[in-house]
């Protein structure tokens, strides 16, 4: 995407703080380990005794089984951890000196200056509850929460980051994500007793004497109930990219392109996307805190998507039925030999198609391919920006394919299909 002049931008603030969301799965991850560790040990020494018909390992396993109600304990104070870190902003109060503008972040309090990259900073977004603040992802799981006075410094804020609609996808999580935590740490030890009593129920007439079936069966059905719960507690997930937003469901993934989204509607806490042509709207449970600032995202977005225009002759880019190795063939000879001022196409008219966001998956891919095909100067640069804005898995893929210094056409057609 090419580089624009942005306005910096600088306020006081009244508040400027973060929190780790990465050490907090980290430490949801433990929590879940610290229960099934031991579980999963118990019944692979289980397995081995049975294979090797050695008394030991069968006492091992049961030692190890009886692990799980102390590693139950230890999972309640890593939950507890996990929430501290993901949930708990902890910064300065202000007034704090905020300063935005292409090269990052800049915060002074007093004495104290500190700065973060632009790129470290992966997405942002204005939200509103009883505070208005803008709340930007960096890299490593970090979250970082400025308070502003009003919504429109946020938005100024993040022009000036140059973090808009048509610059970065965001992703939304509808729902705290600690539920899917707490589902799988009262989950496991729950299912490891009901399968327990279902399969001492069961096991004796149509099992063998000392066989480690019972007990493989018991771990497998602990285990996939245990994860079928987790996933149905998972929130429900909004990506808004420039060329569509993906609703991911527990169970199911919901890609809607701009060009067929018809309106944006915010009825109470529910978020309505509308289709054109008249097909059933997706109503999204979102929270009175999150509702507004994301359908602004989205209406934002779906604007900036609409407003670009197609080229004549970026048709000749698609792919159309051909095979990739006569696909990337035919791209070249576009530029006319490197010729660009004889060429069908420029290297500015493929930059186009690549950021349109309206353009088909195959004439984006095209556009990145004809870009590597041509030798053109930060092509790979521009080809992962492309890629960090859509919120279409299958074009990210293909354009982080393209991007590689070896273009992998096997992931590409993976990606294409």
């Amino acid at each position: 995407m090419r580089a624009t002049s942005r306005p910096a931008f600088e306020l006081a603030s009244r508040r400027v703080a973060r929190r780790h969301e990465g050490l907090g799965r980290i430490f949801a991850g433990l929590a879940l380990l610290a229960i099934a560790g031991p579980f999963l040990v118990s019944v692979i020494a289980a397995v081995l005794a049975d294979a090797l018909d050695e008394p030991s390992l069968r006492s091992f396993s049961l030692h190890a089984l009886v692990m799980t109600l102390p590693g139950v304990l230890a999972a309640l104070g890593l939950s507890f951890l996990s929430a501290l870190f993901a949930t708990t902003a902890v910064g300065r109060k202000g007034p704090v000196r905020v300063a935005a503008d292409a090269a990052g972040l800049r915060f002074a309090s007093g004495a104290v200056e500190r700065s973060i990259p632009r790129a470290e900073i992966r997405s942002g977004m204005v939200l509103s509850d009883l505070h208005v603040r803008v709340e930007l992802r960096l890299r490593r799981g970090w979250v970082m929460e400025v308070h502003v006075a009003r919504e429109d410094e946020g938005a100024r804020l993040l022009a000036a980051l140059g973090i808009g609609p048509t610059e970065r996808r965001v992703a939304v999580a509808l729902g705290s994500v600690h539920r899917e935590l707490a589902a799988g740490c009262v989950g496991l030890p729950l299912f490891m007793v009901l399968w327990l009593i279902v399969i001492a129920e069961i096991s004796p007439p149509v099992t063998i004497p000392g066989s480690s079936a019972p007990i493989v069966a018991w771990f497998a059905l602990t285990l996939l109930s245990t994860w079928l719960l987790r996933r149905a507690a998972r929130p429900t997930q909004v990506v808004v990219g420039t060329d569509g937003a993906r609703i991911e469901r527990p169970f199911s993934s919901v890609w809607l392109p701009y060009a067929e989204l018809d309106s944006v509607e915010t009825r109470g806490d529910r978020l309505v996307l509308s289709r054109r042509g008249g097909g059933i709207p997706l109503v999204l449970r979102t929270g009175d805190t999150m509702t507004e600032a994301l359908a602004q995202r989205i209406r934002d977005a779906h604007e900036g998507a609409a407003s670009g225009a197609a080229l004549r002759g970026a048709e000749a880019l698609e792919r159309r039925g051909r095979d990739l190795a006569a696909w990337r063939e035919d791209l070249g000879k576009l530029f006319a030999g490197g010729d660009y001022r004889a060429a069908s196409l420029t290297p500015e008219d493929a930059l186009h198609s690549l950021d349109d966001a309206s353009a088909p998956r195959d004439r984006r891919v095209g556009a990145a391919l004809l870009l590597r095909i041509a030798g053109y100067p930060e092509a790979q640069e521009h080809i992962r920006v492309a890629a960090g804005t859509t919120a279409d898995d299958a074009l990210r893929a293909a354009l982080e394919s393209a991007a590689e210094d070896e273009v992998d056409d096997a992931a590409l057609a993976r990606a294409l299909r």
